[in-house]
């Protein structure tokens, strides 16, 4: 197992005193791409103002053509199918997402998994932004629980890597996209402990795939199992871009709550989604290699759990 390291750990070995550039505080311990001119790995933006801060997130990461050329058919799930405040992600921070990848020159973005008009209302941009919600296509079958049907879903032949995960039906329009951009919540989950980026995969699954997840072992909601099929299903695509909300989530009784809420207010970006969770972990009271999707996830090489190993740039809104 990886050598655990904790985002207090991480502060204290870097030891940096805190600077302001730019219009941006960088806290310590961190860098800031005004001074360093390499775009980040991860961008962590903190403040209140969580439309705009996607919006720096993304600049921080060298921007949304970085990861969307023009012409892109782009996959989008969201984790949106949650109805208590602090279980899904703030449709803010959605928005400015896909406003970025309409700018960037997609010819298409599909959403795959449905994301209810109701939920885009809960944003104060939905008035601003009605039109380009409305363009945006759907998995229309792929609604909680979905159901396998040939048009929209399929079982794969074969998980190459795979260790528990033997079979899985998957939405077509996920392996088909040229983009996946991935956009989970940062909370608690009672069996895996944290909802992040790996988990958030079994968003673009079936009913009984995910069935499967929790009872495939013999053994009803095994955490080792879920999390090693979590994993595998995540060797059939990768996540191209990955904006996690951090803001105000739940960080007991996940995932759907109610539950205690902690406001860390933080808007993480990057691709490597293991580093991505191993720090997003910290956020809720967990030391990364607690949890077992982030430990998976680093064996099986689709990220680096050492979060500190990359270039992180954290910077707050003045």
């Amino acid at each position: 197992m990886s050598k655990k390291i904790t985002r207090r750990k991480f502060i204290e070995q870097s030891g940096k005193a805190g600077l302001v550039v730019a219009g941006t505080a960088v806290l310590p311990g961190l860098t800031s791409c005004s001074i360093f001119k390499d775009p980040a790995d991860i961008a962590v933006m903190q403040g209140e103002n969580y439309f705009q801060n996607t919006f720096k997130a993304i600049e921080l990461l060298g921007g949304m053509e970085k990861f969307v050329p023009k012409g892109s058919k782009v996959g989008l799930l969201i984790n949106s199918d949650f109805e208590i405040f602090g279980t899904y992600v703030n449709p803010d921070i959605s928005i400015a997402a896909v406003k970025m990848i309409v700018d960037s020159g997609a010819t298409e973005i599909t959403c795959l998994q449905v994301v209810k008009d109701e939920y885009w209302q809960r944003s104060k941009y939905y008035e601003e932004f009605k039109e380009m919600i409305a363009s945006l296509k759907h998995v229309e079958s792929n609604t909680f629980p979905a159901e396998f049907n040939e048009d929209d879903f399929v079982k794969p032949d074969k998980i190459e890597g795979a260790i528990s995960l033997e079979k899985t039906e998957v939405a077509k329009k996920w392996l088909d996209c040229d983009v996946f951009v991935n956009i989970p919540i940062s909370k608690h989950h009672m069996t895996t402990l944290l909802t992040g980026a790996l988990k958030n995969i079994m968003g673009v699954s079936t009913r009984e795939a995910n069935v499967n997840f929790h009872l495939g072992s013999g053994k009803r909601n095994d955490p080792d199992y879920i999390a090693q099929c979590i994993v595998d299903q995540n060797l059939l695509k990768k996540t191209n871009l990955c904006i996690v909300d951090a803001t105000e989530v739940i960080i007991d009784n996940g995932p759907s709550g109610p539950g205690t809420i902690e406001t860390p207010a933080k808007i993480v970006a990057g691709s490597d989604i293991v580093a991505i969770d191993a720090l997003c972990s910290t956020y809720i009271g967990y030391e990364p290699d607690e949890i077992l999707t982030t430990v998976k996830g680093h064996e099986m090489g689709l990220g680096n759990m050492n979060y500190n190993e990359l270039n992180i740039v954290e910077s707050e809104r003045l």
